[in-house]
């Protein structure tokens, strides 16, 4: 009896350790296949499993204080600074940027509060096709410059200020979010024109979506087109009560 007792419990020891393994085995692949999603595509588990996410690493976070954004000098007829306030982006400095030769990608400045212009787009208040910049939606801990451009409403106001400090207004006329493969199949050929054939334009483009690890990038882009809103000439009655 003592032995019929003795098999019969090594039986269920062994089906439960058989449960246990299959079990283990299951987890192990479902946590490498999504994993895998995760990695190639961006795409976030539907479970809680732990994935590392480190978003553009070699960004700078620093904050740019008053003082440093006053020492920020460029040339008269450069863009210097923006400013969205509906968005309280207040004076973010402006660097030129190129085309990135490795990759043929548009550069982004190194700190993820400044704002980059593509040096081959048009110059501010130059009446000529449209400016062209991006900047960072943020970094490993921090948010960037554009992290709520995609919240940014039609008709809000995008304020450039050039070298000389004259100061230009742009209205948003559109804000869209599209996929990178879309952006990347003529989608940056519209970004060298205005979205208002009577006005020069300002376009911004920022990452937005999903962190593709095995990319080193995000899944989407937000593009805001806006338009120069045309200064209106003040009659002689209205630079006297203006004076007044």
């Amino acid at each position: 009896m003592s032995r019929g007792l003795h098999i019969q419990q090594q039986k269920k020891s062994s089906l439960l350790t058989t449960i246990l393994w299959l079990v283990a085995l299951a987890f192990i692949t479902l946590c490498g296949w999504f994993g895998y999603r995760y990695y190639a595509l961006g795409e976030q588990p539907p479970v809680p499993i732990p994935m590392a996410t480190v978003a553009q690493p070699d960004v700078i976070e620093e904050q740019v204080p008053d003082d440093e954004k006053s020492q920020h000098i460029v040339s008269a007829s450069h863009p210097r600074f923006l400013s969205i306030e509906s968005l309280a982006i207040d004076r973010s400095r402006v660097f030129p940027v190129g085309v990135v030769e490795e990759t043929g990608e548009l550069d982004t400045p190194p700190n993820i509060h400044d704002t980059g212009w593509f040096e081959e787009s048009a110059l501010p208040g130059d009446g000529l096709g449209a400016m062209l910049m991006d900047g960072h939606n943020g970094g490993p801990t921090q948010d960037g410059v554009f992290k709520q451009l995609p919240d940014l409403q039609i008709g809000a106001e995008i304020v450039i200020e050039r070298g000389d400090g004259q100061k230009f207004t742009y209205r948003t006329e559109s804000v869209e979010v599209v996929s990178l493969e879309e952006l990347n199949d003529g989608g940056m050929n519209e970004l060298a024109n205005s979205i208002n054939a009577d006005a020069q334009g300002l376009n911004i483009i920022s990452c937005t979506g999903n962190w593709v690890p095995a990319m080193q990038t995000y899944d989407k882009r937000v593009v805001v087109r806006a338009a120069l809103v045309p200064e209106i000439p003040q009659t002689p009655t209205a630079v006297q009560e203006s004076m007044q």
